[in-house]
């Protein structure tokens, strides 16, 4: 029965997952193509600024999938809805601050800190502005996800994600459709935000009257239990921040707008090759707290060498055939013209040969609950990449902050 809900779970998971590439692949492609690329890499850049909601919340949201599977495991509802609200109390409070900082940067700072055009800088702010109220209404919809997570409810939580990005593509072609610009958007992922949450609320909350919002219910006790666990997940997020996503807003302090957009079609695509390494590893945790508390170190080292053992044979052939055939796919996806983008993308498949190697154990140590010592490593990769990146993009363009994290992966 667990293996079968495992499996189910996993491919419940990889089908809405894939199935969000899929939107995410189409609406990359019509911005670039109806913007131009100076345009999208504004895009790019706005939503590297406002949509980090999932590493603030990572911590806090995982603990609370934990703490909720748990307590509904038990029967305690008190305890759930103690965590739920508390969870809900938190992260409105970090949205608060997280949308007062993204404010301050955009009125004031701005032009000060990334390379924009004059002619582009009144409508990035528009589209700034409109993008700070949908990080407040993603914080919601995100903690929400992950009370469906904990209630086993993955059909649902993926299937509102892909409906997001798709009613996120509609709106998006009429509003560029109608001349709206960037600021049109900026209100195409709002409008889609709110749908998204105003469905998520009525799933979650009104089809049983056991699950309620009470302010109330909130309390210090649920907040040291949830921070506890979530600590070094945060900071484990936080240096995987560092390590990828943080190179949109390097690229926007050094280079032209373009760069963004390149760096993001290569991006894309190590994006998706990257997801093929959670779909694999997604039942490794489960499985290694179950070994690890037997205390069977035989066990333990013979998972690790079949995990690693499939792994590479089943990534190694895709790599090596994306990294041998990336300009063909790249092409056939937003046509020429994009040479950095291909060469970017080969850059960013090297770096998953040496993510290879170690994907399945550093899953297996979160099993064995050594997170701590697997932060500590992270955290000196990511630190070499950053120092790395932000001298490389000043010597040879925007090749340097994939290559920052080439060497921070090898060093890790």
């Amino acid at each position: 029965m667990l293996r079968k809900r495992i499996f189910l779970n996993t491919a419940v998971n990889s089908g809405g997952k894939f199935l969000s590439f899929a939107f995410q692949i189409f609406i990359i492609t019509y911005l670039i193509k109806t913007l131009g690329k100076d345009a999208y890499g504004i895009v790019v850049l706005a939503l590297s600024l406002v949509g980090n909601t999932n590493l603030i919340e990572a911590g806090f949201g995982l603990s609370v999938t934990k703490y909720v599977a748990e307590y509904k495991a038990k029967d305690d509802w008190k305890r759930l809805l103690e965590i739920v609200n508390t969870n809900f109390v938190v992260v409105t409070v970090i949205a608060l601050g997280f949308c007062g900082i993204l404010f301050v940067i955009n009125e004031f700072l701005l032009e000060k800190i990334f390379t924009i055009p004059r002619s582009f800088l009144q409508p990035a702010k528009d589209m700034i502005r409109i993008l700070i109220l949908l990080s407040f209404v993603e914080f919601w919809s995100v903690s929400i996800v992950r009370v469906l997570e904990g209630f086993q409810q993955f059909s649902a939580a993926r299937g509102m994600e892909a409906l997001k990005w798709l009613l996120r593509l509609v709106f998006i072609i009429i509003a560029v459709e109608k001349g709206y610009g960037l600021p049109g958007v900026g209100a195409a992922y709002f409008a889609a935000g709110i749908i998204n949450l105003a469905i998520l609320y009525l799933f979650a909350f009104s089809r049983t009257s056991r699950l309620k919002l009470n302010i109330l219910l909130s309390n210090r006790e649920s907040f040291k239990l949830l921070f506890g666990f979530s600590i070094w997940i945060f900071l484990s997020k936080a240096f995987a921040f560092i390590s990828y996503r943080i190179d949109t807003i390097v690229i926007g302090i050094f280079l032209p707008l373009e760069n963004l957009t390149y760096y993001n079609i290569a991006f894309k695509v190590f994006d998706v090759l990257r997801y093929g390494f959670s779909l694999i590893s997604s039942t490794l945790v489960p499985v290694t707290s179950e070994i690890a508390a037997t205390m069977n170190k035989e066990r333990i080292s013979l998972l690790f060498r079949k995990a690693s053992k499939y792994t590479i044979l089943f990534m190694f052939p895709i790599l090596i055939f994306f990294f041998f055939h990336s300009d063909k796919a790249i092409k056939l996806w937003v046509g020429s013209g994009f040479e950095k983008s291909v060469v970017l993308s080969q850059l960013f498949v090297a770096s998953l040969f040496l993510t290879a190697l170690v994907s399945s154990g550093s899953e297996m140590m979160t099993g064995m609950n050594k997170l701590k010592v697997l932060v500590k490593y992270n955290g000196i990769g990511s630190l070499i990449n950053l120092i790395g990146s932000l001298i490389l993009v000043q010597k040879i363009g925007v090749y340097g902050v994939v290559v920052g994290t080439l060497i921070g992966s090898s060093i890790v």
